[in-house]
């Protein structure tokens, strides 16, 4: 049975709880530092996927793929795809935390 709340509504109603509890001091501000929060999980979360297949493999990704010219495995190429994914996400969160810390600034 799926719930009809929105995203938004589920946003305040934590924001204002922890204001309530005083976490923080207004609702904007509770809502900013939980989406940094989240943000930084994830980049935690993709950071530490990178890392695992450099130290698996010794190198960085860039040295991984031109290693890889015309000799992968299939194995090899199964961690190429899941390091090129788990490279691009953490590139794309990080410009996503630089854009967040951009705009509270602004």
């Amino acid at each position: 049975m799926a719930l009809a709340i929105s995203s938004t509504v589920v946003l305040d109603k934590v924001a204002t709880t922890l204001v309530a509890q005083q976490r923080y001091t207004t609702i904007e501000e509770a809502l900013w530092e939980l989406a940094l929060s989240a943000v930084r999980a994830k980049l935690v979360y993709y950071r530490r996927r990178v890392r695992r297949l450099e130290r698996k493999h010794g190198m960085e990704f860039e040295q991984f793929t031109a290693h890889l010219q015309n000799r992968a495995t299939p194995t090899e190429e199964d961690d190429w795809l899941a390091w090129r994914s788990a490279y691009r996400m953490l590139l794309d969160w990080q410009k996503a935390y630089q854009d967040l810390l951009y705009a509270r600034a602004h």
